[in-house]
This record gives structure tokens, sequence and C-alpha cells, in this order.
């Protein structure tokens, strides 16, 4: 059985798994009439009533073939004389994003990259039903250093601890709130809006930044105008609709101006909290947290000496090469 081992030492957790075989490589598994090949599928968008795991989708989630997390599993909490041991129990899901195999977020129409958008909500919202889910984490990797190009999807992990950077984050919103009584995001959003020189692009509900201590060059922060903590309950028609543009243009912006780099994409939102441990567990999180995403361009190349992060363009400059790239801007 895999195990999730925490260090004591550092306060981490540690997936211990077998190393397993690669699947051998074939037809996609996830282009349209494969469906067979990725077993029963979890959810997806459907157009003129077509049955399941046949084609007819628009998104389609399935489950990972080689699970980290595994939704069957029974969760067991065990001390292994002084360490913690956890079982993996939880789900790895993939959300395909597209029946078209060569698609990527640059490409997709903005309704399309919506309807992933809602996807997202809706995993979330079922997810963070299971009292055992913890912490949830939607990604995107695009152009990953090492692995062939595939079938555009983003991959969905529900653990039953709390993800160690979302931890941290939490930990950074909650004493800065109890401080201030004003929640950090929000207060980072006055500022870089009336600075306006790290400020991508500006929408009715979000606010595209490279944040003042970007890790990279072009690394870029999308930040809901509106307070909430919680990605699935502030999504709405019109927000949805606008972030959905907001990150076409991105990644247009990205593909044309800079050479389409490799990028990883991360949504960070609120844990489960349905399922607070112990009494006064995020007791102030939806006032002190602000769900946002974050993009990292070409994470592999990162640069950090003793773990902190070297980046060689300012974020002020690469702010404004973004924004000459932007589509439909002068130059652009």
């Amino acid at each position: 059985m895999d195990e999730l081992r925490k260090d004591p030492t550092r306060g981490h957790w540690v997936l211990i798994r077998p190393k397993t075989k690669p699947p051998l490589q074939g037809d996609c598994p996830y282009c349209p009439g494969a469906e067979h090949l990725t077993g029963s599928e979890i959810a997806a968008y459907r157009k003129n009533g077509s049955a399941p795991n046949g084609p007819g989708w628009s998104v389609r989630v399935v489950p990972e073939g080689d699970a980290y997390f595994r939704i069957e599993w029974e969760l067991v909490r065990e001390g292994v004389g002084m360490f913690d041991m956890l079982t993996p129990r939880g789900a790895s899901e993939l959300i395909v994003e597209s029946p078209r195999h060569d698609d990527t977020l640059a490409t997709m129409d903005p309704d399309a990259l919506e309807a992933v958008l809602w996807m997202y909500r809706d995993r979330l919202a079922d997810l963070k039903r299971d009292n055992q889910i913890r912490d949830i984490l939607v990604s995107r990797r695009h152009k990953k250093a090492g692995v062939a190009p595939h079938h555009p999807y983003s991959r969905v992990s529900a653990i039953p601890i709390v993800f160690d950077e979302t931890r941290r984050e939490l930990r950074e919103a909650r004493e800065y709130y109890q401080y201030k009584r004003r929640c950090l995001y929000c207060d980072m959003l006055r500022q870089e809006i009336n600075a306006e020189d790290r400020v991508v692009r500006l929408t009715p509900a979000f606010a595209a930044i490279v944040p003042y201590a970007a890790r990279g060059p072009l690394e870029t922060w999308i930040l809901p105008r509106p307070h909430g903590c919680s990605y699935e309950d502030a999504l709405s028609a019109e927000s949805a609709r606008d972030l959905a543009r907001l990150l076409s243009d991105y990644f247009r912006a990205l593909a044309g101006g800079f050479g389409d780099p490799g990028f990883e994409m991360t949504l960070h939102t609120a844990p489960n909290l349905r399922s607070r441990i112990l009494q006064g567990d995020w007791a102030t999180i939806r006032d002190d947290y602000h769900w946002h995403i974050e993009i990292l361009v070409q994470p592999e190349r990162a640069n950090r000496v003793g773990g902190i992060f070297v980046n060689e363009t300012p974020p002020e400059v690469a702010a404004a090469q973004l924004r000459q790239a932007w589509p439909g801007a002068a130059g652009g």
C-alpha cells in the first residue's frame, strides 16, 4: 500500500509509492472514439444527449491511470513510533479540456475555456462533499520538460491532508489578518492597481499582475477583485465569462509574444472547510484568504540559491512585456 509519511523535522508530507511501469504508448486514450480506454467517466459536459463513455462530449473527467490518490482506499492514520503515516485516500482525476488532440489554452475558444472553468467548479464542489478530503489541487501543465506532447488536460488531486504550500499560504494570510484585520490579497490588489507598473490587465472582475516578488520571468497571478476564499462559491456566469476571456488573451500573449513557453497554472482556493479537525481551524478563513490563479512560466528553469528564488527579469519589465504582447495591443 502506498503511504503518506510526515517528515517531523520540516513538517512536510512525502508520498511513498513503488515505481510502476509506464503504460505502453499507443492511440491517445483521451480522443473521441477511445473513451473505453480511460475507464468510466466521472463527469462530462455533453451535447445532444449523447451517452456516457462515448463521443459527443466537450469536457470530460476521467480517473488518472496511475493514480497517486484513490477514493476507494480506506483512510488510515497510524503512528509508527514517533512518525506519522496516512494512507493516500483521495482522488486523482484528469479534466480532458477539449475533444481536439492538439488544442492548447492559447488555441481554445474562450467559450470552450469557460466550460473548463465550470468543470473546475463542479469537481471542487463534488469532492468537498467528502469530509475525509481536506485539500484539492487543480493544476495545468503545458510543455512539461521531458514529457511528450499530449491531449490537453488539467489534473485534480484531492488528498486527506493540506498541501504544504497551501498550509504556508493560509498561515501567512491568517497572520496578516490577525494583525491588520484586512485581507492580505485585497490590500495587494489595491496597491498594485494604484501603482499600475506591475498590472498586466484589468477587467471588471479580475486583475492580472506580475507579483512584486515574482519567482521567475513572466510569472503572473490572476486575482479576483471581489473578495472570496473559495473558487467554487465565487464563480458566477459573469465572472466565469470574464475569467475565460482574460486567460484566453493571456495564453495567446504568451504563445504569440514569447514563443509559446511551457508553464504551470495552479488554482489556489480554500481547503475543504467541512474537514476541520480541531475546533477553531480556519476560523477567519472566509475573511483572510482570497482565491486566485498563479501561472509560473517555465518552472523547470527557476533559479534558486539556498531555497531563495533568483529572478533576473524585474517584475515591472515583465509586466510591460506582457502588456505589449497582449492581443490587440500596439505591436502585439
